[in-house]
């Protein structure tokens, strides 16, 4: 049975921007990559367009997508988000983290935990960013061209988007910003550059019990596809409950 990766979307068109790591879960590790929009925006007359947006760059990236039925109201409602983790049981959940700077992506990582921790068990969490920097990013996944010419290919699916602000043409020198972030954050300060182009950041964690465990130590660069297989391996098989305070040397992660 393939391991699947849920990628809770605070708007149609954040899969794209942010789907790098999903990607490559998908293509190199046989990972079944199912998008959940948290909302289709704010304005109305839109919703419509985007959702079928949504479902043009999920085929070009070869992600499913299912639309939580509490949309037609509004945002995805927490209630129905549980009920599709539990559904899904994913082994691992992306979401955007709780500082960046948009609020619909605050909400939507608010919402995302409340439903993690009502289901009440153990969860392997991906927080991305965009709008604002994450402050202690432990995960650079590498981006070949191809990679990137993907994901723009996706992110022109939103046309709608794209009329008013470009993300698919500025999404190239944002990754590229990120491998010299990266390279201080996540690797060893002072040390040389990584060789990668392009690159995007994350933060991954254990949830249990609302509060926050490390997935492992340190910051890891994943670069090549056995790089991703190790990484993956964690997610693959479920961990034991983890007990005890946090452990020494990681701080901030009960961060919200």
């Amino acid at each position: 049975m393939k391991a699947t990766a849920l990628v809770l979307a605070p708007h149609p068109d954040d899969e794209s921007i942010t789907g790098l790591l999903a990607l490559r879960l998908q293509v190199e590790c046989g990972f079944r990559i199912v998008v959940v929009p948290a909302t289709l925006g704010s304005r109305r007359d839109r919703r419509a367009a985007r959702r079928r947006e949504l479902r043009a760059a999920c085929a070009c990236l070869g992600f499913r997508v299912r639309f939580p039925k509490s949309l037609a109201s509004g945002p995805a409602q927490i209630s129905e988000l549980r009920g599709i983790l539990e559904s899904i049981r994913p082994a691992v959940v992306l979401l955007p983290h709780a500082r960046d700077g948009h609020p619909t992506h605050r909400e939507t990582h608010r919402r995302g935990l409340a439903a993690l921790d009502a289901a009440a068990r153990q969860w392997a969490v991906v927080e991305t960013e965009f709008w604002h920097p994450l402050e202690r990013p432990n995960l650079m996944v590498a981006a070949r061209p191809a990679h990137l010419a993907k994901l723009r290919r996706a992110l022109a699916c939103h046309r709608g988007e794209l009329e008013r602000h470009d993300y698919a043409v500025r999404l190239a020198a944002w990754m590229s910003d990120n491998v010299r972030r990266g390279a201080e954050l996540v690797g060893q300060r002072g040390a040389p550059a990584p060789a990668m182009a392009y690159a995007t950041l994350y933060r991954a964690r254990i949830r249990v019990r609302g509060r926050w465990q490390p997935a492992y130590r340190g910051g890891r660069m994943v670069v090549s596809p056995a790089d991703l297989a190790d990484l993956a391996q964690i997610w693959r098989v479920e961990a034991p409950q983890i007990t005890g305070s946090n452990p020494e040397g990681c701080p901030g992660l009960n961060e919200t």
